[in-house]
């Protein structure tokens, strides 16, 4: 059964809902076939397939001002609470400083605003007000949990990613987590999909959080170890994010 307010049947709709079902059979797939490990940069127990940490773009942006060993700014939406809130260097920020040495890098964040609408009206005032290069935008969550229309969904999507490019800005989404033996787990799937659909229709880079958590969650089950394994790898979406990030904002990243 879909949530209820599920886009309707016209065809730009029904090409997208299959483009969005083919990108989950392919995390589905991807997840459940060995791929090769990340490259060194990840720690041992953060270990994904490789391609978890390929955008479909390079971030030109970034990549410019690390060519001129400039500063980067960097706005998170949708941010968990971190350490920044008690005046600690915010852990994305010395993941990324690791990897491009000789750049600095400064993180705002700002927790989510509500459905992907809210927060796309907070980037907006956010990006007048700090000014980032790159806007990292983790969002689907609260859309699954509040069951928001698909289509206004995407749509939200297609306008804030056109907005952040007009402004020559980088972009990246973060998609909502997998979290094994939780009953309502499976809201999170047609979110999944609509942003998966985003980066392979227009190339817009996303984070594969959902696919990167059940492929650590399978490899545990494999193993037969308990939760506890799982829930003790939550930080290392930071080092993935930055990983991925550094990767596309560098032109070694393209050999």
């Amino acid at each position: 059964m879909e949530p209820s307010g599920t886009r309707g049947s016209s065809p730009r709709h029904r090409a997208s809902r299959f483009g969005a079902l083919t990108f989950l059979a392919g995390v589905l797939v991807s997840a459940l076939v060995p791929a090769a490990p990340a490259r060194a940069g990840i720690p041992d127990r953060c270990t994904v397939p490789d391609a978890y940490l390929k955008f479909p773009a390079m971030l030109d942006r970034t990549e410019a001002l690390i060519g001129r060993k400039g500063p980067v700014r960097i706005l998170v939406i949708g941010a968990e609470p971190s350490q920044a809130a008690m005046g600690v260097e915010p852990p994305l920020e010395r993941a990324l400083e690791q990897r491009l040495p000789g750049i600095s890098i400064h993180v705002s964040e700002a927790r989510s605003a509500g459905l992907a609408d809210d927060d796309f009206e907070q980037l907006r005032t956010m990006v007048a007000a700090r000014e980032p290069d790159l806007v990292i935008w983790q969002v689907g969550v609260r859309d699954a949990l509040a069951l928001n229309d698909l289509g206004e969904f995407e749509s939200t999507l297609d306008e804030a990613s056109a907005w952040v490019e007009g402004r020559g800005l980088d972009l990246v989404l973060v998609d909502p987590p997998f979290v094994p033996q939780v009953a309502h787990e499976r809201i999170y799937v047609p979110y999944v999909g609509e942003i998966g659909e985003k980066s392979v229709a227009d190339g817009v880079p996303v984070l594969r959080r959902y696919a990167a958590m059940q492929y650590w969650n399978i490899e545990r089950e494999k193993r037969r170890s308990p939760l506890s394994e799982f829930t003790a790898k939550q930080p290392c979406m930071t080092e993935l994010l930055a990983e991925a990030i550094s990767r596309a904002s560098r032109k070694t990243a393209k050999k």
